[in-house]
């Protein structure tokens, strides 16, 4: 995934440096978290929101770093966040895009919404639950998006 952020952002994947212990931890509370629900709530936390819950973990622990040449540019961690979230929340609904509409429906996604989610992973303290309901939002946004440019 790492990869496909760097991509995202334009920067070589060599620019990052990863914490390979902050995400083993990650990887515990997500899958601790999936455990939960699935236990005490008799809920099984679909990919969408197990994608809001590794966002909720990489702003806590923020396991990447930039070379200092990035530094100015961005918050990495907020931004890898973002990612994360975005890309998990979006795959089933452009998944059932057709084609030559995706980028037209992501690009006008990312634009309208990005902005704000960013500001809010730098601002607040976004609970896990609060997490997973703008996972569901963004899964809302892309579909209802999906159908106006149909």
């Amino acid at each position: 995934m790492l990869g496909h952020f760097a991509d995202f952002k334009k920067m070589p994947k060599a620019d990052f440096k990863v914490d390979l212990d902050l995400v083993d931890s990650i990887a515990k509370r997500v899958h601790q978290r999936i455990s939960y629900y699935r236990y005490f709530h008799g809920i099984h936390l679909v990919q969408p929101r197990q994608a809001a819950m590794q966002a909720y973990w990489v702003l806590r622990y923020h396991p990447l770093r930039t070379l200092p040449k990035w530094d100015h540019e961005f918050d990495v961690n907020v931004h890898f966040a973002f990612y994360v979230l975005f890309a998990g929340s979006m795959r089933e609904p452009i998944e059932n895009c057709p084609k030559e509409k995706q980028p037209i429906v992501l690009n006008y996604v990312l634009g309208e919404y990005q902005g704000e989610y960013l500001r809010a992973f730098s601002e607040y303290d976004i609970s896990k639950e609060a997490m997973m309901l703008m996972s569901d939002s963004i899964k809302s946004i892309v579909k209802a998006e999906i159908k106006n440019h149909a």
